[in-house]
């Protein structure tokens, strides 16, 4: 009885062991999973243009391809900026709207400044309203996602360089869209 109670309590303990380990590669696989998660959800909206992100992923074109197409109709882009509760800023685009038809670039400013008696350092994120006209909203060069610190009292201009993708005039479901909002919101970085 002895032995076959230390056989039993030996194959218990082999489980056991063979248990946490499982569990344990279990904890760490999904904790990689949650660290990456934020980084590859950025990736994948900024190459398909998911819930509203415009595309920022660079664009092979010719010359062609990036002509303003002067027969569509004319699309109004509004601009819209806050800034979160924890930021003491000022941030506010420097005009309401502009007109642009597929294909033509533009450049846009919005002005952000630090009301604080401190250096503080903030990040913007972006959305695209209506959303399924994101995934034609290309930005060639913007201020979103990069840190920017304002010294007290500091003002800055931030441009954003963007065209909407001459395919949008293709697509039979943006027939009926004419005015596209984009919108930035100002967070306070973390840790900082």
């Amino acid at each position: 009885a002895r032995r076959e109670f230390e056989q039993f309590h030996s194959q218990a303990r082999r489980d056991n062991t063979t248990s946490i380990l499982y569990v344990g590669a279990f904890v760490v696989t999904f904790i990689g999973i949650a660290y990456a998660a934020v980084p590859l959800y950025r990736l994948l909206c900024k190459r398909t243009g998911f819930m509203g992100t415009p595309k920022t992923e660079p664009v092979v074109r010719d010359i062609e391809t990036l002509k303003p197409l002067d027969s569509h109709r004319k699309l109004q882009i509004k601009f819209a900026g806050q800034v979160s509760t924890m930021l003491d800023w000022s941030f506010k685009p420097e005009q309401r709207h502009v007109t642009v038809v597929p294909g033509e670039t533009t450049l846009a400013f919005f002005k952000a400044y630090n009301n604080s008696d401190k250096p503080i350092v903030g990040v913007a994120t972006y959305n695209v309203v209506p959303e399924q006209v994101a995934p034609y909203f290309n930005k060639i060069q913007c201020f979103c996602f990069d840190e920017q610190q304002l010294e007290p009292k500091e003002d800055i201009d931030m441009p954003v360089f963007f065209f909407i993708d001459p395919e949008f005039a293709n697509d039979p479901l943006m027939d009926d869209i004419t005015e596209i909002t984009l919108s930035y919101t100002f967070f306070k970085a973390s840790g900082r």
